[in-house]
């Protein structure tokens, strides 16, 4: 396998390469060796392929990354072997080793990120709540230009003491005020609750009056029917008498006649 100097060259970019293009880098050098169009023998493309994926997966994480990077300036700096001019740094990559002191640099790499990112955050903080404080204490001031304003605008060029024995009156004013129109509520709901008790004894009385009157024309008719029907039944009893008569006198006189007829004969 090709050896390479860095993970940045087994991706081929660029050290300051953005994370967008070192997953595009990775995923094209993936489709290449696992498609098998690369000419080498699958033990070396399986290879190829860990190292390409190991790969991605310390530079695509920024605390990994960051502490990849450290790692580079302290090789180049504490380097005992300075290297020709023109002799390519070569370094052979199979399967990345975690030793204790890439895991610390990277635990290290990702603890500053957290702490920078912290810091940030309460730095924005802070500085919102100082521009709300700001804002607050800005408006405070704007208030009370405007009530100062318009103080002066209402009382003029009067004195404190006359300001306040003014503003007194008013507060006694508006207390009256207040009090009339309390007393006046109280007033109308009073008349108010003896209208609704008028109205109430109102109801009743013409409920009152309507039965009883209901009650005197029943009484009434009930009173009709009766001497309707006592008429009736005394005109039947004269008819009664009268047919009762008829017919005695009917007797009489055919008793009459056959008298009359015997003594003739």
């Amino acid at each position: 396998m090709k050896a390479k100097s860095t993970l940045y060259d087994l991706l081929s970019v660029a050290p300051d390469a953005t994370t967008a293009e070192i997953q595009a880098a990775h995923l094209l050098l993936l489709e290449r060796y696992q498609s098998g169009r690369h000419g080498l023998p699958p033990a070396d493309a399986d290879n190829r392929v860990k190292a390409i994926k190991e790969a991605f997966w310390i530079l695509s994480e920024p605390g990994r990354r960051a502490a990849y990077d450290a790692s580079l300036i302290h090789t180049t700096a504490t380097s005992p072997l300075p290297l020709e001019s023109g002799a390519p740094l070569k370094v052979e990559i199979s399967d990345v080793k975690w030793t204790p002191g890439r895991i610390m640099l990277t635990i290290i790499g990702g603890l500053m990120i957290v702490g920078m990112l912290i810091q940030i955050f309460f730095s924005l903080f802070a500085f919102k709540q100082a521009g709300r404080v700001a804002s607050g204490e800005m408006a405070a001031q704007a208030q009370e230009r405007v009530m100062a304003a318009e103080r002066r605008q209402m009382y003029g060029n009067m004195s404190e003491e006359e300001i306040a024995e003014q503003e007194r009156r008013e507060r006694q004013e508006r207390a009256e005020s207040a009090s009339r129109y309390e007393q006046e509520r109280q007033e109308r709901a009073r008349r108010e609750e003896e209208r609704k008790r008028e109205d109430a004894l109102r109801e009743r009385t013409y409920y009152a009056d309507r039965v009883s009157s209901d009650l005197e024309r029943a009484e009434q008719a009930a009173r009709m029917q009766a001497e309707r029907e006592q008429r009736m039944k005394e005109e039947a009893e004269r008819r009664a008498e009268m047919e009762e008569q008829r017919r005695v006198q009917e007797r009489l006189a055919r008793e009459r006649a056959r008298w009359q007829q015997e003594l003739r004969n």
